[in-house]
């Protein structure tokens, strides 16, 4: 609707024009169409009146004809209508009803009369309109709840069955140890029980199945570590970020002396997690980076964090062999970072480290040059700290 609704008064008697014009235009804009074509031409413009007044007596098209038009064509089939008529007929204000006219107004015009009409036909309008309105917003409305809710009966189907994959997974990964620590068990029996008989390449062949096995034995244990992550993050609760890496670099306390590397860590704030997987998460990345670090210098590991809108940022910093991160994505489970050369793991501890992030509602990420070092980062949510949650 428009500020003012628009009015079309129709009617080949220029005076009854003036005076309705002078009687509506304080409240609405009137335009005067002199007989039934020139009606219906503007009927042809995209914005249409928002009430027709139709005298029902004109030359060439009279009102009666004019009307069954408008109501033969979609855009004006609704488009509000009042007869104009001098005739006290009740078979022509019948014909004219049924013709699909709202109302009638007599001549001569009783000012009152007129604009109670008009107001209740526009009123009427301007109800189906908000009705129609509404009834389409409910429409979308329940729309979206039918979509929200096929949704989520996806998401739940996707969740029943990724917790009945990973219980798969946990059960075999877990059966499948004692097969392997049987063939090794054997393959080392056979090695003693044969000793000077066999020859070198016996126990070569011995030394892959033994090794091959262990390998295995490696990946099914990174499995059911990555399995565990899922069903087994509590609540979070605050924890000390700084005491959870200072946890992990005692763990790691035996290769961190044999490597010679130097653990460097910044004051690490109060955050909001399940301290054991985050506690892994620092272990994962120091010992990735003692594993993977460069024979040309002492390796040098940083950890820090910084403040950032609504999260922290961690960062665990290595000057070790490094790689290209647009070659292979590290995080993908069982993706390996050195594959081919140099040392190598089970391709489950970063993918666990990603895991446990997405599990704390963060991010991971890194970037890396070969030759020249990695930095992993990690994000957590920052809520509001209690006033005991400094860094310690």
């Amino acid at each position: 609707m428009r500020a003012r609704p628009r009015i079309l008064v129709v009617d080949d008697q220029l005076d009854n024009c003036l005076v309705l014009e002078d009687l509506l235009s304080a409240s609405y804009e009137v335009e005067i169409a002199a007989d039934g074509l020139a009606a219906l031409a503007v009927m042809e413009r995209p914005s249409l009146p928002d009430l027709v007044l139709l005298d029902v007596v004109m030359p060439g098209l009279d009102g009666f004809e004019v009307c069954r038009r408008l109501r033969e064509r979609p855009v004006t089939r609704d488009l509000p209508l009042i007869f104009l008529s001098g005739l006290e007929s009740a078979r022509d204000e019948e014909h004219g009803l049924s013709l699909g006219a709202d109302d009638f107004i007599h001549k001569p015009f009783v000012a009152p009369l007129v604009l109670a009409r008009v107001r209740n036909v526009i009123g009427r309008r301007e109800s189906a309109i908000r009705e129609r309105q509404i009834a389409v917003i409910e429409a979308r409305l329940a729309e979206q709840d039918s979509n929200a809710a096929a949704m989520q009966a996806v998401i739940d189907r996707l969740t029943v069955m990724n917790t009945e994959l990973e219980r798969y997974a946990f059960v075999a990964a877990h059966d499948l140890r004692e097969p392997l620590r049987s063939v090794t068990s054997f393959a080392q029996l056979l090695e003693r029980h044969l000793g000077d008989g066999l020859d070198q390449t016996g126990r070569d062949y011995l030394r892959y199945v033994v090794e091959g096995a262990r390998r295995m034995h490696d990946l099914i244990g990174g499995l059911l570590a990555y399995s565990y992550i899922s069903s087994n993050v509590g609540p979070p609760t605050w924890v000390s970020s700084d005491a959870a890496c200072r946890a992990a670099i005692e763990n790691l306390d035996l290769i961190i002396r044999e490597s010679r590397a130097e653990i460097i860590t910044s004051d690490l704030p109060m955050v909001r997690a399940d301290e054991l997987p985050l506690l892994q998460l620092f272990q994962n990345l120091i010992g990735n980076a003692v594993k993977f670090r460069s024979s040309e210098r002492p390796l040098r590991v940083e950890v820090s964090a910084r403040r950032r809108e609504g999260e922290w940022e961690f960062s665990v910093a290595d000057n070790g062999i490094g790689f290209d991160p647009v070659e292979q994505d590290v995080f993908e489970l069982f993706r390996r970072v050195r594959p081919h050369d140099g040392p190598s793991g089970s391709g489950v501890g970063l993918a666990i480290c990603k895991r446990i992030v997405q599990t704390l509602g963060g991010r991971i990420g890194v970037e890396s040059k070969p030759g020249r070092g990695s930095v992993f980062t990690f994000t957590l949510p920052s809520p509001e700290q209690p006033e005991e949650g400094a860094a310690r």
